[in-house]
C-alpha cells in the first residue's frame, strides 16, 4: 500500500463529502461509545490493583443465619482479629473501623470521616507515605495520617505535615501524607489513626476490640495460609462464641441444623465483585460482574453495528463505482490493487473515526461517569488512545474486505453496456445489515422503556401515607435524653411545624445494614412465623396521619403502660399472617403467651420498595431516640423551617451538623440505580438509532437513484405521488417490520424478568416494545423523507435525458 493509495483514497472521499461524513461520523460514535464502555470494564476489573500481593490478602465476613433473610456481611465483630492473631497461622490482621469526628473550621462544626486501623494496616495494604513516617501515625495516640485530598479540605494545602487538628477535642498532629487513593478500591479512606489513638479512652478500645456482638467494621487479613485453614480455626471458636446464648428452643427449631453464625473468607481481589455483600453495611460502592461485562458486550455490539452500517454504505459505494471500477479493470488493473485501493480509503476513514471517536469520549465523559457512577477519567491514557487509533485501523481492513470483493467481481461488459446493477445477492445482505441494526435498537428501546415507566410508577407508587409533608432528621451521632427529647419539643414548636416524632427508621430508607429487625412468634395454630419489628415513636402515627383500621394506635398512655405488658400495634399483613380472620379479632390478644398486647391494626405502608411485598409488621414504642420525622404544615416555607431546624440543632448539639432530607426522597433513592440503567439504555438505544438513520438515509438516496428510470416509467403510467412515496419507502418500513419481528420476542421475555421481581407492575411496560417499535418506524420514515420526496418530485424528461 503505497502514499498514492491514501491521496486517492483522499480525493474519491472528498467526491462524495455528505456520505463520507456519514460514514465517518457513524464509525465514530461507534468507537467513541465502545472505547468509554471498555474503559468501564477496564476500570471494574482493576479494583484494588494498586495493593501488592492482594491475592494474600482476605476479608473476614459472616453471617447471622438467625434472623430473616440472612445475607453475607463484611462488617464483623472485632473480637474475630484476636482469634486470628492467636490462630497460630502466619498472618496480619488489622482492624478497618470507619468512624466521624467533629472539627470546627471557621466557627463551623462539620463532621469529617476518619478510618482507625492497625500499624500493619500499612503492610496489608501496601501503602507508601509521600511525606513523614506512616507507622509514627499509626502507633502514637495523637499521630494522624491524611490524604492529599483530606490536607487540601483541612488546611486549604496539601502540604500539611506537621500541622495540628482538633477532632472531638483531640489535638492530633499530621504526621503522614498518603497519595490519593484511586477511585477504583474497596479501600476507600482520608483519614488514618492507629487503634490506639487518643480519640477513644482505653476502656472503649478494649470494649470494641473484644465486642463478639457489635459490627463495627471490616477485619483485613494478609497471609500465605490457606484461608480455608483461617476460616475453619475462626469457625471454631465463634461456634463457642456469645452468640449460643441467644438460642432458644424455637430458634433452634427454625435454624433447621444450621450455625448460628456462619464464617466467610472473601479474597480481597473479587471484593469489588462480591454481591453476597453489596448493600450492607459498609459495603459501599460494589459492581455486578454480569452487569459490567454486558455493558463491555454492548459497547463492541454498538461498534460492530457502527461497522455494519460502514460496511452497508461502502457496499453502495462500491456500486456507484461500477463504471470506474470496470474502466481500470480494462486498463489492467489486477484485483490486489482494487482491494487495496479499496483498503486504502478504509483504512483512512476508519482511523480518522477512531481518533474522531475519542475525541467524542472525552466530550461525553461527564456524561458516562455520571451514567455509570465511577469516575473513568483513568480509562484516557496514551496506551489507551493508541491502541483505538491501532483497532480503528485494524477495523479499516477487515471492513474493506467485502466491498472490495464486490469490486473484484464485477462484470465489465455489463457495466460498461449500463446493464449491470446490484446483485440480488448484494441487495439482501444489505437489507439484512440495515434490519439487524433496527432489531437492536428496537430491543434495548423496549427494555429501557419498560425500565423507565416502572420505575417511576415504583417511585410515585402511595406508601399508605402522604410523603410529601415530611422531613427527616437524620442523626449523625446517636443522641441521648433528655437534649435529644427537648430537641424535639422545641422543633415541634416551630412555625409551620404541625408536629415531630422518633422512629428508628423511616419508609422508604435502606439503612444498609443487610439485617433486619425481627422476631419469631407463634401463630394461632401453633406454627412459627417471622415478624418485623419497627421502633416508633408513641406520636408516629399522628405525625405520619396513618389512622388505625381498628382499636387505636399509640398515644402518651403508652409511657405508663403496666409493667410486665407492652401494647403493640400491628399492620393488617400481620393479622393475616398471625392466623386472625379480622382485625377486630386481633384487638387484646396477648401474641404468643408473651407481654405484647395488641390495641391497634395499622394499614399496611411500604417501608421497602415494590420488589418487596409488604411484610407481617408489629410496631413497639421506641424507649430511646432515633430518627426525627417532622411533618410541615404548609404555613411556612420548607427552606425557613429546614433553617430553623438546624438553628433549634446547633443550639441542643453546638459541635454536631445536622442533616435533613424529605422522606419522599428516599423513595427516589430506592430506584436510583434502575433510573441509571434506563438511562444507559435510553443512550445506547438512541446511537443504534442514529447509525441506523444515518444508513437509511444514504440507502434511501441510493434507492432513489438506482430505481430512477422505474419511477419515471410508473409516472408516464399515471402514478400519482402517493404511489411513488409508498414505492419507495415500502422496503423501509418492510425492514423496520422484520427487525421488529426479530427484536420483540426477546424484548418481552428481557422485560418479563426484570418486571419479575416488583409486587406491582406499570401498565405501560407491557406497551413498550410497541412504543420502541413506533419510534423506530417513525426515524425509518423521519430518516427517507427527503428522498422520498425527492422521487415524488422526479420531473421525466429531465431524468430521461440523464
Amino acid at each position: 500500500m503505497m502514499l498514492r493509495d491514501f491521496r486517492i483514497a483522499w480525493r474519491l472521499l472528498l467526491r462524495h463529502p455528505l456520505n463520507s461524513a456519514v460514514e465517518l461520523f457513524g464509525l465514530a460514535t461507534g468507537f467513541a461509545v465502545c472505547f468509554l464502555l471498555m474503559g468501564f470494564v477496564h476500570y471494574s476489573f482493576s479494583y484494588d490493583r494498586d495493593v501488592p500481593q492482594r491475592e494474600q490478602v482476605f476479608l473476614i465476613k459472616h453471617r447471622l443465619n438467625f434472623i430473616p433473610q440472612p445475607q453475607w456481611m463484611e462488617y464483623t465483630p472485632f473480637a474475630l482479629r484476636g482469634v486470628a492473631l492467636q490462630s497460630g497461622l502466619p498472618l496480619e490482621a488489622s482492624i478497618w473501623w470507619p468512624r466521624q469526628a467533629s472539627v470546627n473550621q471557621h466557627g463551623v462544626p462539620r463532621m469529617v470521616d476518619y478510618t482507625a486501623v492497625d500499624p500493619a494496616f500499612e503492610r496489608i495494604a501496601g501503602l507508601r507515605a509521600l511525606q513523614g513516617d506512616l507507622q509514627q501515625a499509626l502507633t502514637q495516640p495523637d499521630g494522624l495520617a491524611l490524604t492529599r485530598k483530606a490536607a487540601l479540605q483541612l488546611f486549604g494545602v496539601s502540604e500539611a505535615l506537621g500541622r495540628s487538628i482538633v477532632l472531638d477535642g483531640h489535638t492530633l498532629q499530621v504526621r503522614a501524607l498518603l497519595p490519593d487513593r484511586p477511585s477504583n478500591s474497596t479501600l476507600q479512606f482520608n483519614m488514618l489513626v492507629g487503634t490506639g489513638t487518643a480519640l477513644w479512652t482505653e476502656q472503649q478500645r478494649r470494649e470494641a476490640l473484644s465486642n463478639w456482638m457489635g459490627i463495627a467494621g471490616r477485619i483485613y487479613v494478609k497471609t500465605s495460609a490457606s484461608p480455608q485453614a483461617l476460616q475453619k480455626a475462626l469457625q471454631d471458636v465463634i461456634d463457642r462464641a456469645p452468640w449460643g446464648d441467644m438460642s432458644s428452643p424455637e430458634l433452634k427449631a427454625a435454624l433447621n441444623g444450621r450455625k448460628m453464625v456462619d464464617i466467610g473468607i472473601g479474597p480481597l481481589a473479587d471484593a469489588y465483585f462480591d454481591r453476597t455483600v453489596a448493600n450492607t453495611m459498609g459495603a459501599g460502592q460494589r459492581g455486578d460482574q454480569r452487569m459490567v461485562l454486558a455493558l463491555g458486550a454492548a459497547g463492541l455490539l454498538i461498534l460492530l453495528l457502527a461497522m455494519v452500517n460502514y460496511i452497508n454504505l461502502a457496499t453502495m459505494r462500491a456500486q456507484r463505482r461500477q463504471r470506474e471500477i470496470a474502466v481500470r479493470r480494462v486498463m489492467g488493473a489486477g484485483t490486489r490493487q482494487l482491494l487495496l485501493q479499496f483498503m486504502s480509503e478504509a483504512l483512512l476513514l476508519s482511523t480518522a473515526a477512531a481518533a474522531l471517536g475519542v475525541l467524542l469520549a472525552w466530550l461525553l465523559l461527564p456524561l458516562a461517569s455520571e451514567l455509570l457512577q465511577r469516575q473513568l477519567d483513568g480509562v484516557f491514557t496514551p496506551l489507551s488512545v493508541l491502541a483505538c487509533v491501532v483497532f480503528g485501523a485494524v477495523v479499516g481492513v477487515l471492513a474493506s474486505a467485502y466491498p472490495g470483493w464486490l469490486a473484484r467481481g464485477i462484470d465489465m461488459r455489463a457495466t460498461l453496456a449500463q446493464r449491470s446493477g446490484e446483485t440480488p445477492g448484494g441487495a439482501w445482505l444489505r437489507r439484512a445489515l440495515t434490519a439487524v441494526q433496527f432489531s437492536a435498537a428496537i430491543g434495548m428501546g423496549s427494555v429501557a422503556l419498560a425500565i423507565l415507566w416502572q420505575t417511576q410508577f415504583a417511585a410515585s407508587a402511595p406508601p399508605g401515607f402522604d410523603p410529601a409533608p415530611l422531613l427527616a432528621v437524620e442523626m449523625p451521632i446517636p443522641v441521648s435524653q433528655p437534649p435529644a427529647d427537648t430537641l424535639r419539643e422545641a422543633v415541634a414548636r416551630l412555625p409551620g411545624v404541625a408536629g415531630a416524632t422518633w422512629s428508628g427508621n423511616v419508609p422508604g430508607r435502606d439503612d444498609r445494614t443487610g439485617t433486619r429487625g425481627s422476631s419469631n412468634v407463634q401463630r394461632v395454630d401453633g406454627s412459627s412465623v417471622a415478624l418485623s419489628v419497627q421502633w416508633v415513636g408513641v406520636d408516629f402515627f399522628k405525625v405520619y396521619k396513618v389512622p388505625a383500621l381498628a382499636g387505636r394506635v399509640f398515644d402518651a398512655r403508652e409511657r405508663q403502660a403496666a409493667e410486665g405488658e407492652q401494647n403493640v400495634v400491628l399492620n393488617q399483613a400481620a393479622v393475616t399472617a398471625l392466623g386472625w380472620t379480622s382485625a377486630q379479632q386481633a384487638l387484646g390478644q396477648r401474641i404468643n403467651g408473651s407481654p405484647w398486647r395488641v390495641v391497634g391494626v395499622a394499614p399496611d405502608l411500604r417501608w421497602e420498595t415494590l420488589r418487596d411485598p409488604v411484610r407481617p409488621m408489629i410496631y413497639m414504642v421506641l424507649r430511646d431516640n432515633g430518627l426525627m420525622t417532622v411533618r410541615l404544615d404548609g404555613s411556612v416555607a420548607r427552606a425557613e423551617v429546614e433553617a430553623a431546624i438546624a438553628a433549634v440543632w446547633l443550639r441542643h448539639y453546638p459541635t454536631q451538623p445536622v442533616s435533613l432530607r424529605p422522606v419522599a426522597g428516599y423513595y427516589a433513592q430506592a430506584y436510583a440505580d434502575d433510573l441509571r440503567l434506563a438511562r444507559l439504555l435510553a443512550c445506547a438505544t438512541a446511537m443504534l438509532l442514529v447509525l441506523a438513520a444515518f444508513g437509511i438515509y444514504v440507502l434511501a438516496a441510493h434507492s432513489v437513484q438506482r430505481r430512477a428510470r422505474e419511477i419515471v416509467l410508473r409516472k408516464l403510467h399515471g402514478a400519482g405521488r402517493a404511489a411513488i412515496a409508498l414505492l419507495v419507502g415500502r422496503e423501509f418500513v418492510l425492514l423496520a417490520g422484520v427487525a421488529a419481528l426479530i427484536a420483540l420476542p426477546p424484548a418481552w421475555l428481557a422485560i418479563a424478568r426484570y418486571l419479575a421481581p416488583f409486587a406491582e407492575r406499570s401498565p405501560l411496560a407491557a406497551w413498550a416494545p410497541l412504543a420502541a417499535m413506533t419510534a423506530a418506524l417513525l426515524v425509518v420514515l423521519a430518516a427517507s423523507a427527503r428522498h422520498t420526496w425527492a422521487a415524488m418530485r422526479i420531473a421525466p424528461a429531465h431524468a430521461l435525458r440523464e
